[in-house]
């Protein structure tokens, strides 16, 4: 299949496609088509205005503006793209032969700079401040995702152990994860990566610590997942699934900003734990995590001309 013959027709596709050439005011509401497809399922059309901070009239407009015949057939669209979010193949599909002039890389590039911009807006949403306190007051970290995004749980914890946060991290499933929660406690924070759906694993997870008394923070994109109402901070991603952009990309960024954040609340134990890390290092292999002229291949002050003051060629 040629992959500039394939235009997305998904609402999706419609409203970014579309979405740009409206009028401001039904451009914005494109905009909100396209990064909310769970809410455009599921509200009204009075509910959405009030969102979008416009009229009910201006929502409809643009229903129609992206070829719908109105609310009722744009609202099963939006159920359309919701599940086809949860789909693998729909998702690769759509990856394969999206592209911006032909070019994969083009694409991904701009979906990612798209995504983090549209993060960018929302930014004022999450209680940062709150949030961090929880990682860095609690008396131990725990990450959990499933793979891929999992692994994002897995570097987290390991760049705040860095720190020294006691921080741990799984990728369990099925039985193998009542280990991990088991050892929940008062005192724990629990970070949960769930990009698009809520698995039996995922609703465990955040219950679980609830019941242990642990605090919660969820990092999703699926506004319609239930245990939004039951996480104490949760953090809304940028809708990357419907895009070529990774769904690891702004949840990676969320963590890194998070490392940086919990070692300026606690300077000193991030810096001794660095050092710590630094003076072990020899003891584990001889050779030598510092850079030094020689190892680059840079001329040394013994290889200058002493007349001229630089390295002779």
């Amino acid at each position: 299949m040629d992959a500039d013959s394939v235009v997305d027709d998904s609402l999706y596709g419609r409203a970014t496609r579309i979405g740009p050439d409206l009028p401001d005011v039904l451009g914005k509401v494109a905009t909100f088509f396209a990064l909310h497809p769970d809410r455009v399922a599921g509200l009204s059309v009075q509910e959405i205005a009030a969102a979008i901070g416009t009229s009910d009239a201006s929502v409809i407009r643009t229903a129609k503006a992206l070829g719908y015949s109105g609310m009722k057939t744009a609202r099963q669209a939006a159920l359309e793209l919701v599940n086809q979010r949860a789909n693998p193949g729909a998702i690769l599909q759509r990856r394969m032969y999206s592209t911006a002039d032909g070019s994969h890389l083009r694409q991904v590039v701009n979906d990612t700079a798209r995504a983090v911009e549209q993060f960018a807006h929302q930014m004022d949403e999450i209680d940062w401040d709150g949030l961090v306190t929880a990682v860095a007051e609690a008396d131990r970290v725990f990450c959990y995702g499933l793979a891929p995004t999992g692994y994002i749980a897995d570097y987290l914890a390991f760049i705040l152990a860095r720190i020294g946060v006691d921080a741990r991290a799984s990728r369990a499933s099925g039985l193998l994860l009542a280990d991990d929660l088991a050892q929940l406690r008062p005192g724990t924070t629990v970070v949960v990566f769930a990009p698009v759906r809520q698995f039996d694993e995922v609703a465990a997870t955040v219950r679980t610590a609830k019941t242990a008394g642990a605090s919660v923070i969820l990092i999703t994109e699926a506004i319609g997942m239930p245990v939004r109402s039951e996480a104490d901070f949760v953090v809304t991603t940028s809708p990357t699934s419907l895009t070529s952009a990774s769904d690891a990309g702004i949840p990676l960024l969320v963590s890194q900003a998070l490392m940086s954040a919990v070692a300026a609340r606690h300077p000193s134990r991030a810096l001794d734990a660095m050092d710590r890390l630094n003076h072990l290092r020899p003891t584990v292999t001889r050779q030598s995590a510092q850079l030094s002229a020689e190892r680059l291949g840079i001329p040394t002050t013994s290889d200058a001309d002493p007349e001229i003051g630089h390295t002779v060629d």
